[in-house]
């Protein structure tokens, strides 16, 4: 069946990535930066639009607020036994600058359901936003009760324990961050920040270079290498790191020079106003109106054109609905935009195969399988078409053996299993379909060729 490409879904979870850049004295790339800005931006204003095309903008944008709210107005009238609409008000007033009617929309959802930690995890930045840390803390504190394993809320806690000078306990805060998600570079960049604090700098310059080593290009953590290295006496270390980060500063830099914040300001709103979409579409979708739902997950490709998630979840509307054709056309689409991502042409060879289109399925499996050879889903996907068409029979036992040797699972064995089969080696086709039975014996169509195999060898 179609494969879903490991996309990000964000969906109606609160973003606040823009909000921490911009008003967290603790944010983790351009926080170093923030006292240049204005002078960067008076001293080069904006670049890349024409006076015309930035009043157009800014046209769209507040067309587009006011479209997007009216969506979510109205997902409240056509839901009113749910809450997930109201925060979604909420969420969708806080990124358009309305952070007072964000807060009581927050609130009003909690009445109705007080286990919510987006909403606490909400409502945390906007205390935040007040540099009332104490109060973010008392919110982020809440998400943590509803989710103990939400990522990013230690992360948080750390930032406003560390505007309040509490170092040690956001160090403390910050490692079960790391516990939660441990490729998290924003983190053990606060960590590095936070034994600085301590002149605890050689876990300080530890923590910045496990920052670099998942994050290269965060200029902030080679001036914090810098610092520590210097503090430590490893005078030519801190001069390397001091270069990386001049020259990561200069193309900051030239970002800053060369943005333009009312086109910044559309981009940010399209790809906001299409989660928000995305999100009415799953909900209409949940009532069983699938018609209604295409129609927002439309929008929501438009607004955000280059997102694959918006047109995989429409794929897959038209995969469930039989609407063969259509879903093999979005999944071209998708490879267009991710022309190296296997699964789409896994996809694309799936629904190639179901439109008996087998040259086309054909050549999409195979290149699956060039793109990712360690994969055994290309070989046995291809495997399956062989043997689905009765052509290429050798071969498709060859692929499928390729396949259980990478990878011994379940559905590797079945189809080693129909492969051996329809070579005429009845013993080994026997011996694969035990072994997919007893990876998976609950899955009643591996019982069934079990049977039908056995008592053909049984009357050999």
């Amino acid at each position: 069946m179609p494969q879903r490409p490991q996309r990000t879904n964000k969906n109606i979870e609160f973003r606040t990535r823009n909000f921490e850049l911009r008003n967290s004295t603790l944010g983790v790339r351009y926080s170093f930066l923030a006292l240049w800005t204005l002078w960067t931006l008076w001293l080069f204003p904006s670049a890349g639009l024409t006076k015309d095309k930035q009043l157009a903008a800014e046209r769209q944008t507040s067309a587009l607020k006011k479209e997007e709210a009216e969506l979510a107005q109205a997902l409240i009238r056509q839901f009113p036994q749910s809450e997930d609409p109201i925060v979604l008000m909420g969420n969708v007033q806080w990124r358009q600058g309305n952070a007072a009617e964000a807060l009581k929309f927050w609130q009003e959802a909690l009445h109705t359901n007080p286990r919510r930690p987006d909403v606490y995890k909400a409502m945390g930045w906007f205390a935040m936003g007040k540099e009332n840390y104490e109060e973010a803390i008392i919110n982020w504190r809440k998400a943590l009760q509803a989710d103990p394993q939400i990522p990013g809320v230690h992360n948080s806690i750390a930032r406003a324990l560390m505007g309040l000078g509490r170092h040690a306990e956001a160090i403390e805060e910050l490692r079960k961050d790391i516990e939660i998600s441990p490729n998290s570079s924003s983190s053990y960049f606060l960590l590095g920040q936070g034994y600085s604090q301590q002149n605890e700098y050689e876990k300080a310059k530890a923590s910045y270079e496990k920052t670099v080593s998942l994050e290269p290009d965060l200029t902030n953590a080679y001036y914090g290498l810098f610092t520590a290295c210097a503090r430590l006496n490893q005078h030519e270390k801190a001069q390397e790191y001091l270069a990386v980060f001049k020259k990561l500063k200069a193309e900051d830099m030239k970002v800053l020079k060369d943005r333009n914040d009312a086109y910044n300001d559309l981009i940010d709103m399209r790809q906001g106003a299409a989660e928000t979409y995305m999100f009415a579409a799953k909900m209409y979708q949940g009532r069983g109106d699938t018609q209604k739902c295409e129609q927002l997950l439309k929008r929501a490709a438009e607004l955000d054109p280059n997102n694959t998630v918006y047109l995989m979840e429409l794929a897959s509307l038209y995969g469930s609905s039989n609407r063969l054709s259509d879903a093999l056309a979005m999944h071209k689409k998708i490879s267009e935009l991710e022309p190296n991502n296997p699964v789409c042409h896994l996809n694309i060879g799936v629904f190639s195969a179901r439109l008996k289109q087998f040259a086309d399925a054909e050549a999409a499996f195979t290149k699956a399988i060039a793109l990712a050879p360690e994969s055994s889903a290309g070989y046995r996907s291809l495997a399956q078409l062989y043997l689905e068409t009765g052509t290429k029979l050798p071969q498709a036992r060859d692929l499928v053996q390729k396949a259980v040797a990478m990878e011994p699972i379940a559905a590797n064995y079945f189809v080693l299993s129909w492969a051996c089969d329809r070579n005429a080696d009845t013993d080994s086709a026997l011996s694969a379909i035990k072994k997919a039975v007893e990876l998976d014996p609950g899955n009643p169509r591996y019982r069934q060729m079990y049977e039908l195999i056995r008592k053909r060898s049984s009357k050999q």
